[in-house]
């Protein structure tokens, strides 16, 4: 039988406006005394009592919980930002809800409904900017929200992403004065503003230092089928230009099966090329330990997002609030 505040109350020969603020962690600000604190609590968890969180909820007009709908759950990069949102969240009391959209605006869109249906407080999204949606209703609605990674640099939200143009021209900056003049700029999701820009970063590198932007070098990745069409895109890259000498990898993945047709071709990669990647995973470190890697603060990008989001929840005029943090530079 589930037990209730009243029973507690009763079985306490207390109030039940008492027992409530005890339990709902209020005890001390209302002058309770530790004794009485203890008391209620001991007894609340040996009857193993659960409080009633949508009721609460009604009653504070909050739910702690917020949303995070990211594109790709599977991808080592985004399962990281959710272990790092879900620490910062848990650290400030709040509930996590992760969703994945795939990618698929449409799909996005009805996960912003779902969650707005649960009252979350508030919803962190990596966009797929395919379609604008989801961040639409949101704007609609005025619920709090936050974008990561990815962001409408025309439309005025909350946002947590890296400098991505100028990581990018440090990164093959680095490869070119290594010395190589020929490097092929390995990229996808062409759509996206953030990927843009690691494009502009790396065209920007090759004129700072004289070396003509060769476009039989600049190889774009579908992203739905990228595994084959890479494949593809190599087969036509070394066939063109033979003496390629470097590679920059605008995202990890792409790298990682960058190194599988290396390997499979029986390609030297490790002393052929100078090589470059936007981010990391452990499996980069191990097949390719002399790989330049920009690396994200994936930490502190998650603790950008939920401090703006937690500050636009406890303030209704909240100005939006944009965030640019700096990848680590590792060189080698």
């Amino acid at each position: 039988m589930k037990v209730s505040i009243k029973d507690i109350a009763q079985a306490l020969s207390l109030s039940k406006a008492t027992v409530s603020w005890i339990l709902s962690g209020q005890g001390p600000a209302k002058g309770f005394s530790d004794a009485t604190i203890k008391r209620v609590k001991e007894y609340a968890e040996s009857v193993n009592y659960r409080p009633n969180l949508l009721a609460r909820s009604l009653s504070l007009g909050t739910t702690n919980t917020i949303g995070l709908i990211i594109p790709f759950i599977g991808d080592t990069f985004y399962a990281q930002l959710v272990q790092a949102i879900e620490s910062e969240a848990a650290r400030n009391k709040y509930v996590l809800i992760v969703c994945s959209s795939e990618g698929d605006g449409d799909k996005e869109y009805e996960l912003v409904k779902m969650l707005r249906s649960k009252q979350v407080d508030g919803i962190v999204i990596a966009p797929t900017k395919i379609s604008r949606k989801g961040v639409n209703l949101l704007l609609k609605d005025s619920l709090p929200f936050v974008l990561v990674d990815r962001y409408f640099p025309n439309v005025d939200t909350n946002y947590v992403i890296v400098n991505n143009s100028q990581c990018s021209y440090d990164l093959t900056y680095h490869l070119l004065k290594k010395g190589s003049r020929k490097i092929a700029l390995i990229t996808t999701d062409v759509h996206l503003f953030v990927m843009k820009q690691r494009i502009d970063g790396y065209r920007k590198a090759l004129r700072d230092l004289g070396v003509s932007n060769d476009f039989e070098l600049e190889i774009f990745v579908e992203r739905q089928n990228y595994k084959a069409d890479l494949v593809d895109k190599f087969d036509c890259l070394f066939e063109e230009v033979p003496d390629v000498d470097g590679f920059f990898f605008s995202t990890h993945y792409l790298a990682l099966e960058s190194i599988r047709y290396f390997i499979s071709h029986k390609i030297d990669y490790h002393t052929r090329f100078n090589m470059g990647c936007f981010h990391e995973t452990v499996a980069l470190d191990i097949l390719c330990p002399e790989m330049s890697i920009s690396r994200m603060p994936i930490e502190e990008i998650g603790i950008q997002a939920i401090k703006i989001l937690l500050e636009n929840v406890n303030d209704k005029n909240f100005l939006h609030k944009g965030v640019v943090v700096n990848n680590q530079l590792i060189l080698r």
